[in-house]
């Protein structure tokens, strides 16, 4: 009967009914090489380098629970899953700048006849282009104003995001310059929910986005009723 148990002193507790086998002398044996995904694995992680901004995000679903970052979202909790495309709010910083200039037009031909009144009554109506001075400013004014809060809206680039919204409040945004990773993680949660069995993990490159400079969410008219509010978004 060949003894069990190892005569080296780190290979304690390998034991068994097998006689035990030393590793071969030139270090452990090299793994074999990992089998590509099946088709029906969820597609690969879309990395965006390009993008400003951007901040590497963990996306798992692991024992029907959703993780996007730290964010855990139960799958059985899940109500939509969508893709959207959101704009900044050029309209409205259009309408902030036309109500500015307007503003700024009336002071300014205010400020003009004051000061016209004024000098005829010193040069005896013979002074003429006195009102030069506050069209410039005027004009110095809004041009400020449109390049410190109008223009960086204007530029702002639309984007494509991918939405999960809850039973509840809870709304987790993953935001993209294309619409391509959005789609693909959305095709591949959407998978998890119809199977149960179905788990992955993708580490996707998102962007950040301040959505109080875009327009995000619907928008709902309410016609009829007492004592409704509308609320802008």
């Amino acid at each position: 009967m060949q003894p069990t148990d190892p005569t080296h002193p780190t290979d304690s507790g390998r034991t068994g009914r097998v006689p035990y086998v030393p590793p071969p002398p030139g270090g452990p044996p090299t793994p074999p090489p990992v089998a590509p995904a099946p088709p029906g694995a969820p597609p690969p992680a879309f990395t965006d380098a390009s993008a400003g901004g951007s901040a590497t995000i963990r996306v798992a679903v692991t024992n029907r629970i959703l993780w996007v970052g730290q964010a855990a979202y139960p799958l059985a909790n899940v109500a939509r899953v969508g893709t959207t495309l959101i704009v900044p709010g050029r309209r409205r910083a259009l309408l902030r700048l036309l109500a500015f200039t307007l503003a700024v037009i009336v002071v300014a031909f205010a400020f003009s006849q004051a000061t016209r009144s004024s000098s005829s009554l010193y040069d005896g109506g013979s002074s003429s282009g006195s009102g030069a001075g506050p069209v410039i400013g005027a004009v110095m004014t809004v041009a400020v104003y449109f390049l410190i809060f109008t223009w960086p809206v204007l530029r702002r680039p639309d984007l494509h995001v991918l939405t999960v919204d809850t039973a509840g409040p809870p709304t987790a945004v993953l935001a993209w310059h294309i619409p391509q990773p959005a789609f693909e993680l959305q095709a591949a949660i959407t998978r998890a929910i119809e199977n149960p069995q179905a788990e992955f993990q993708q580490i996707v490159q998102s962007i950040s986005v301040d959505l109080r400079q875009y327009q995000f969410g619907d928008s709902v008219n309410i016609y009829g009723g007492q004592g409704n509010t509308g609320v802008s978004k």
